[in-house]
């Protein structure tokens, strides 16, 4: 006896009891999938809870996101303490769902090879009850064992005891017969190959009624998942939806027509355990859905107070002449040029006349390869509902900050009116001949060597 077939141990001896005593491999797959359930129902009720729990904080964890914007290591930081913090997990709404999947692979095996597991014979065993059938050239793969196993009748059945010897005990005759489908059989896409009948039918079927049950299991599914009728139904996502009923038709047209049973039980008693576990938990979705309620009241009292404290604040910049892009258009050239920065001993303007030292200011080293440089916000003007927000917040700095913009406008025009009447004087190619005669300070700079002359 292997380390596999001491694990399912388990499973096959309640399938092997559910078959002796209701004498049908159909029934005992039904009873044995609603046994599983039953032992997993905790599992499934605290996994419900679970995801109740995750529905109330993913408020937060969108304020979460919203804060910490395209840093995605900082919010996955973020996102871990709070959860660690109010000892929740993303996983623990749906981890339970991947339970009856797991059960597949030992039930497959179950199946496929019940003289091993249900019957506890050994290889040389197998081969021994398939001599005594009359299957010379049996071999131990794929679903032989199975087929074998549908084989046995009360014609052989002491035949089958004699070969195995020690084992005749565990040998018994398994009815796969179930409303008249041989559940031994694997369906077929092309069910008419063999001619029509109530048995190749009734295979074709199995699978398609399980790939059905599927998608109403998670329509169900959905629906008991929302926490009050007035809530309005999540976005379906339809790759996650087909994904079931894909398994399982593939499950369906691959594998014996055993798995089909499994699976449309699982589906079935799957909708009755979601109705049952949605009238346990409907006290929590009530208390779920209300602190739902009042999260977001609070969240869009926040918001309200984010935007009230950013909007006095942009107006306490433009009242102070702050605003970096103000301060820019304020700045201007003086009139006249600075004589000491261009001069060079008794040359005034060495350096030339419109020298300026502060033309080209220095601009910081930013390393190319190193972090991102963070984008300069551009200042912008109070929009109207700032206006209205810091007029309701803060009356006398909303009168400073609309006063400031007005002086601002007043500038702008001034700037506009002065760069239209530069534009329009005459050039100095038009000027008379005596106008256009430089009286610069240039003549100051020779004036002593005219005196020592």
């Amino acid at each position: 006896m292997d380390i596999w077939q001491i694990l399912m141990t388990p499973f096959s001896w309640l399938l092997k009891l559910f078959c002796q005593v209701f004498d049908s491999y159909g029934i005992a797959l039904f009873l044995f999938t609603i046994v599983i359930k039953i032992v997993l129902f905790p599992l499934n009720l605290k996994g419900k809870k679970g995801m109740i729990k995750m529905n109330v904080l993913n408020a937060q964890v969108q304020e979460i996101q919203k804060r910490c914007g395209n840093d995605k290591e900082r919010y996955n930081q973020e996102v871990q303490k709070f959860y660690a913090e109010n000892n929740a997990s993303p996983m623990s709404g749906c981890g339970w769902q991947l339970i009856p999947i797991a059960v597949l692979y030992p039930l497959y095996a179950i199946i496929r090879r019940p003289l091993k597991y249900m019957m506890w014979l050994t290889e040389d065993a197998v081969k021994a009850v398939a001599s005594a059938v009359g299957w010379t050239d049996f071999t131990i793969g794929g679903s032989n064992e199975l087929i074998l196993a549908s084989m046995l009748n009360t014609g052989n059945l002491n035949a089958a005891k004699a070969a195995v010897g020690a084992s005749a005990a565990s040998v018994f005759i398994i009815n796969f017969d179930f409303f008249g489908i041989d559940l031994s059989q694997v369906p077929k896409l092309m069910f008419w190959e063999n001619g029509l009948n109530w048995g190749s039918i009734g295979l074709f079927l199995l699978p398609v009624i399980s790939a059905v049950l599927s998608v109403v299991s998670s329509l169900v599914l959905q629906k008991t998942n929302q926490m009050n009728k007035d809530q309005p139904a999540p976005k379906m996502n339809w790759s996650i939806m087909l994904m079931a009923p894909l398994m399982s038709l593939w499950i369906g047209f691959a594998l014996p027509a055993g798995m089909c049973i499994y699976w449309i039980a699982n589906s079935l008693l799957g909708m009755v355990q979601e109705l049952i576990c949605g009238r346990m938990l409907r006290k929590d979705y009530e208390a779920a859905q209300k602190e739902m309620e009042e999260q977001a009241i609070k969240a869009k009292e926040a918001e309200k107070e984010r935007r009230r404290i950013a909007a006095e604040k942009k107006a306490a910049a433009i009242a102070a002449g702050k605003d970096p892009k103000k301060a820019h258009q304020k700045k201007s050239k003086e009139p006249g040029v600075d004589l000491s920065a261009s001069r060079e001993g008794l040359r005034a303007y060495a350096r030339g006349r419109a020298y300026d030292p502060n033309r080209y200011p220095v601009t910081p080293y930013w390393d190319p390869n190193g972090p991102a440089k963070p984008a300069e916000e551009e200042p912008a003007e109070l929009t109207e509902e700032e206006k209205a927000i810091v007029a309701q917040s803060n009356p006398e700095l909303a009168a400073q900050a609309e006063a400031a913009e007005k002086a601002e406008t007043e500038q702008k025009f001034v700037a506009l009116g002065e760069k239209i009447d530069i534009e329009a004087a005459p050039s100095d190619n038009q000027l008379p001949a005596k106008e256009s005669e430089d009286n610069g300070d240039y003549e100051e700079a020779y004036a002593e060597d005219d005196e020592e002359k």
